[in-house]
């Protein structure tokens, strides 16, 4: 009776605990998930959003560029100063076709006097010389301010994106060159890149040559244009819920629908209208449903079996886990150098080198006085050191993402210093994280064969040995890759007039001036003589100009005590597509020749070489 008791209030407690369990992961479960689901549609909104505002601008930005290309067309100015209607219609008519044919939303091409009259209409070449600049608000803003503009705005055309530029002859405006493109441009380009079903929405006060059309869905305020006719059912459900723009959820014949609202604005970033994005999204409620359901079926199923096999598994359970734990530990221990486990935060295991080295007993003792090794690392006279944080970075995921960077600590016990290097490796499981990190000593050990011995900085050996497998990364990842070289200009004469030892302190100040402004990530090497390079990993072509500008400027500026100023000069080169190692090198070592052979003291890159 005692057992049968004994049992019952057993199971009476298990049941109650998986019950308890169940709802507890239940409810966190439905938090998180709401949590996650509300950000996946910000997260959806804001690529919406900037897919709309990248569309605009890459947009602005292709027309601006026709502009000015048909700008300096020869004769195009010359028919535009002297207003020759007829021959700017024959000069523009070749590419005219080119550019409607390229893209057919191309509704409008027109050329504006400085005195507020159409010189010229692509689309509608047999009308010309009207005032236009009285009806359209933007073509009066460009002539009087003379500058780029662009928004939407309704013509005679329809609603669409105008885009204006400025024409200027030595300076002076003398007038003004117009695209047009309709609102399916806008909507098909960003359909494309995100998926989105989309319409616009324009307030109906401003509808100007739309107030006539009745067919227009309303609402609230705004009138709904170009609507496919498979949305137009879920439209008029969004009309019929609500009567302003929102961000909001429909349910419609079974299937959820996000919808997001952008506001479009007109050339004074006023906003006229909007854009509603119709995307399918998972039912939240439905997965709730679904997700207490299988919690519900699992924790009955749980009941039903866990009483019985409890008892069971527990001794079974409680062996292997003895026994891994013994065994993971045995191979901890047979490894000479310290080891620990981390999961980036705290120590989670050390086998006995580790605990003895530190002089713990222990883990747990460990844990005690430090939660991480890494309080007692120490700075060391080069960047290769680390610390607990690096780039705002904790150490341990600092080394998992710089594999290429050979890492070191420095770490202080009992008045005895020695340098570990570090080699880290990561383990996943689901959602875990752990860290395996082995510390070598290597204080008496140190290799030279990777390093320069004059300067200190990598020597064009290690410069080899990682240049590959950047190349290698950076065509499999689609990354960026720049290279700079640069040398000391009139370096002869400086070990000329001052000897050697002048020289070599020379290179070894600018490998320090130049280390210290490079990030962690890059590569920095002495190639040979006075002539350095420098890998930049994952940097655009201009933020490799600009890293070799600022070097330059910074040497131009260092004082080098015997040698006084000295200047450099620098050529800058980016990885092209299935181009060789080899042949970027060679493009950087040209690229340095020439700035060397045009002056010294300069960058060259090849955007420059190529446009000269």
């Amino acid at each position: 009776m005692k057992t049968n008791r004994l049992k019952n209030k057993i199971l009476l407690t298990l049941v109650s605990v998986i019950l308890g369990v169940a709802t507890i992961v239940t409810l966190y479960n439905i938090i998180h998930d709401k949590g996650q689901n509300d950000l996946r549609m910000e997260e959806a909104y804001q690529n919406v959003r900037l897919n709309y505002e990248e569309s605009i601008y890459e947009t602005v930005h292709f027309y601006t560029a026709r502009a000015h290309s048909n700008l300096n067309s020869p004769g195009v100015m010359d028919a535009i100063l002297s207003r020759d209607h007829d021959r700017l219609y024959q000069l523009i008519l070749p590419r005219w076709k080119v550019i409607s044919n390229e893209n057919s939303s191309l509704v409008v091409m027109q050329f504006h006097n400085a005195d507020g009259t159409s010189l010229l209409r692509m689309h509608q070449p047999d009308v010309f010389g009207d005032p236009i600049a009285l009806q359209r608000p933007m073509v009066a803003y460009i002539h009087k301010h003379h500058t780029l503009v662009y928004g939407f705005e309704e013509g005679r055309q329809g609603l669409a994106l105008r885009i204006l530029v400025p024409i200027l002859n030595q300076g002076t405006y003398v007038g003004a060159v117009e695209f047009g493109l309709s609102t399916p441009f806008i909507i098909d380009k960003i359909h494309r890149h995100t998926g989105y079903d989309a319409f616009f929405l324009v307030k109906e006060k401003i509808l100007g040559t739309f107030s006539h059309v009745d067919r227009y869905l309303a609402v609230g305020e705004y009138r709904a244009i170009d609507v496919d006719p498979e949305l137009v059912p879920l439209v008029k459900l969004y009309q019929s819920k609500y009567d302003r723009l929102q961000d909001t959820i429909i349910k419609y014949k079974n299937q959820t629908f996000a919808i997001t609202t952008v506001a479009v604005n007109n050339y004074l970033n006023q906003p006229i209208g909007a854009i509603i994005f119709v995307h399918a999204a998972p039912d939240f409620w439905e997965h709730v449903l679904q997700m207490v359901t299988a919690t519900g079926l699992i924790a009955l199923i749980m009941m039903g079996i866990l009483g019985w096999m409890i008892s069971r598994l527990y001794d079974s359970i409680s062996t292997q886990m003895n026994f891994q734990q013994m065994y993971n530990q045995t191979i901890l221990d047979a490894i000479p150098s310290p080891v620990i486990v981390t999961d980036g935060h705290q120590l989670v295991a050390a086998n006995q080198t580790f605990l003895a080295y530190f002089h713990y007993e222990s883990v747990l003792d460990f844990k005690r006085d430090h939660a991480c090794v890494c309080d007692y690392f120490e700075e060391g006279d080069t960047h290769d050191y680390l610390m607990p944080m690096l780039n705002e970075q904790r150490w341990t995921d600092y080394v998992s993402d710089h594999p290429l960077i050979d890492h070191k600590v420095k770490i202080t016990i009992d008045h005895k210093t020695t340098i570990f290097d570090v080699k880290l490796s990561v383990l996943r499981f689901q959602e875990e994280k752990r860290y395996v990190v082995i510390f070598t000593d290597i204080s008496s050990m140190q290799s030279i064969s990777m390093t320069d011995p004059l300067t200190g900085i990598a020597n064009r050996l290690h410069f080899t040995m990682v240049y590959e497998h950047a190349i290698n990364v950076a065509f499999r990842e689609k990354r960026p890759l720049g290279v700079i070289f640069f040398d000391i200009d009139y370096f002869k004469h400086i070990n000329d007039k001052y000897g050697h030892l002048a020289g070599d302190k020379v290179l070894k100040h600018i490998s320090q001036v130049v280390s210290k402004r490079l990030r962690k990530s890059d590569i920095f090497a002495r190639w040979g003589g006075e002539e350095f390079v420098a890998l930049l990993p994952d940097t655009s072509f201009e933020e490799s100009y600009q890293i070799a500008e600022t070097l330059r400027q910074t040497i131009e500026a260092e004082n080098f005590e015997i040698a006084g100023k000295i200047t450099c000069s620098f050529g800058v080169a980016m990885l092209e597509e299935n181009e060789s190692a080899d042949m970027l090198l060679k493009r950087a070592d040209e690229l340095l020749y020439e700035a060397k052979a045009s002056g010294r003291n300069r960058v060259i890159r090849q955007e420059l070489r190529e446009t000269h």
